[in-house]
């Protein structure tokens, strides 16, 4: 009897330490077991680095790791500072990182390799050489370019006069694109460079650069954008203007959501397609992998770029 006794008030007592909350601790403690992973963006309010870094941390959770992140607001010493507190204080098994200028990483790099973390740059190739506990994720950014030079020069017969949108010059990627188109005009001696100017990857920057070159009364047959943020901000440009977006051939890189439904309204020709979830989860996996110790990682990892045109633009609209 009183065993029995005994047995139901450590039942009750069980019963009021779940009402009380106690229970999630459990939940809480294998939490805060898991190997942690540092995620640092160069910022989070641009929809490609929204779409990679949604990538990155799925893939983490999904290999049984814990995400951690630090939003570098587009500010390359704010990341340094950012990085440095991530490695004091959050006990990270490993990082990945997309640097806010791939010319300036040699602090977070010196911070991260002194701590001895695997360390993985995503998307901007750091500006100093890969080494032993250190990969690289992305793609050839001089390819997108090319294939945006090429179908442009395609679709209008190898004749027209051509504006381009630069990206922010402290990363590789604006310059590689940008030189990309420039080799396939130059190939090209019926199309010319009319405008070039920098938007800062922003959709802003290139709905008052773009409205700055119509009331300038600049003639160009194609707007050819590093990015898709200012190939929309060239389209809204125009719409303002109250000209057809149509009217000229406009262009991206990313084939990001909102590109994409621009090109389902026919405002945008065409967009070169960034695989945001293919290098999140490559980088994820190189990152994992190089803690585990693989021999077999790789220290540095192409994701291809892809054409996309109105004929398979659709095929990416559920992403």
């Amino acid at each position: 009897m009183k065993s029995i006794r005994r047995l139901s008030a450590g039942m009750m007592a069980l019963t009021v330490w779940a009402a009380c909350g106690a229970l999630p601790v459990r939940a809480e403690t294998n939490e805060s077991a898991k190997p942690r992973i540092g995620i640092a963006m160069a910022e989070f309010d641009d929809n490609f680095p929204t779409l990679l870094r949604e990538a990155m941390s799925k893939e983490a959770r999904k290999q049984g790791w814990k995400p951690v992140f630090a939003d570098g607001h587009s500010d390359q010493k704010r990341q340094d500072s950012e990085v440095a507190s991530m490695i004091a204080n959050e006990h990270l098994d490993a990082i990945v990182i997309l640097p806010v200028d791939s010319k300036a990483t040699a602090t977070m790099t010196k911070t991260v390799r002194d701590a001895g973390v695997p360390l993985v740059y995503v998307n901007r190739k750091p500006g100093e050489p890969l080494t032993d506990n250190m990969g690289y994720v992305g793609s050839q950014d001089i390819l997108a370019g090319r294939i945006e030079g090429d179908y442009a020069a395609q679709q209008l017969n190898g004749k027209g006069d051509v504006a381009v949108l630069v990206g922010q010059l402290s990363t590789d990627a604006a310059v590689a694109r940008t030189a990309g188109v420039k080799e396939v005009l130059a190939r090209n001696p019926g199309m010319h460079l009319v405008a070039e100017e920098v938007g800062d990857w922003s959709r802003e920057k290139a709905i008052a650069i773009t409205s700055g070159w119509l009331a300038q009364g600049k003639k160009f047959d194609a707007i050819i954008s590093n990015n898709d943020e200012m190939a929309i901000g060239a389209v809204i440009a125009l719409q303002k203007a109250g000209r057809a977006a149509n009217s000229i051939f406009i262009m991206g890189v990313d084939a990001t959501p909102d590109a994409l439904a621009q090109m389902d309204r026919g405002a945008m020709k065409a967009t070169v397609y960034q695989d945001a979830k293919g290098q999140g989860i490559a980088a994820v996996d190189l990152a994992i992998s190089m803690k585990k110790g693989q021999p077999n990682a790789p220290r540095s990892v192409d994701i291809p770029f892809k054409l996309i045109t109105p004929q398979n633009y659709k095929d990416l609209m559920a992403y």
